[in-house]
């Protein structure tokens, strides 16, 4: 049984979050709403942060008291909303459990700009990372998790070094919105309709199309990829998104871990300042992270 304060942030997430996350909330409202609920989160001890750049692309720094890697981070909010604002205090914890450097950039949006902006802006800094840091892993949660799988693509076109591991967090990769979940898990997911997602799909692509490997990266080609841990909740509409990429890495003959948490939502990481299981969960990337070394 998820514990009391799982229980009560879900009903806050179902009352409050996900009635600010729709089609009929104008984007710039989206944005100061998202940011405005992280702002009164108090950030983790231990972790230093910092505005800085990657190359032209904004970011944030999150160090910890020991700095053994990089992370590029690439938050999520369906290529329309989200910022390191929005996402700091996650990836700060996730910097201190792991005790990597993370970096959390402020990609380009849509409608202001559209595919292919946001995968050449994570390029632009992955590129700059090559430059300071040999180990680099990248992480990205919803779309920012949609995001590292198009930017592996990049990195390989580019014929970049690649990354030591990805770790995917409800990753959105399939933005035709097939997966069975979407309709199978809609009236029990507490966050996420499936009518903003599918606003935001066509928002973010324009005029290309939805099955574009890059803006669906579901449909890609998996071949020799990094040690990939993928997290996903049971009661979310993404489930079949995260348990798809899932085979598709292990059909192609790569490490990959599937972790399940029953009766979580979307992204339910970020709330690791109180909730037991989302603390679990980020300690849970740390463990799989060292195990690497």
């Amino acid at each position: 049984m998820p514990s009391f304060l799982a229980r009560a942030t879900r009903l806050f997430v179902n009352q409050v979050v996900k009635r600010q996350l729709g089609p009929k909330v104008s984007i710039a409202s989206q944005r100061k709403r998202l940011d405005a609920l992280q702002r009164v989160i108090p950030m983790p001890n231990g972790v230093k942060e910092e505005e800085c750049r990657l190359a032209n692309i904004p970011a944030r720094s999150y160090t910890p008291a020991m700095d053994s890697g990089a992370i590029l981070y690439l938050h999520g909010g369906a290529y329309t909303i989200g910022s390191p604002v929005s996402h700091r205090e996650l990836v700060a914890r996730i910097s201190r459990e792991t005790e990597y450097k993370g970096y959390l950039i402020d990609y380009r949006l849509a409608p202001e700009s559209l595919f292919p902006a946001a995968v050449e802006d994570a390029l632009e800094a992955y590129i700059a990372l090559l430059a300071e840091h040999q180990n680099i892993v990248v992480i990205g949660d919803s779309a920012g998790g949609g995001l590292t799988l198009a930017l592996m693509q990049a990195i390989r076109a580019g014929e970049y070094a690649e990354p030591s591991a990805l770790v995917l967090l409800s990753p959105w990769a399939d933005l035709t919105c097939s997966g069975n979940s979407i309709e199978r898990c809609a009236n029990i997911d507490p966050m996420l309709s499936v009518e903003w997602l599918r606003t935001s799909a066509k928002i973010y692509a324009g005029d290309q199309s939805l099955s574009h490997p890059q803006i669906s990266p579901l449909f890609s080609d998996f071949k020799e990829y990094p040690r990939t841990l993928i997290q996903v909740g049971t009661d979310e509409i993404l489930l079949d998104d995260a348990r798809r990429v899932a085979y598709a890495i292990k059909q192609a003959g790569n490490e990959v871990v599937l972790q399940e948490f029953a009766d979580m939502w979307h992204v339910f990481q970020i709330h690791g300042s109180y909730m037991p299981e989302s603390r679990g969960a980020i300690r849970a990337i740390a463990n799989f992270l060292k195990a690497e070394k």
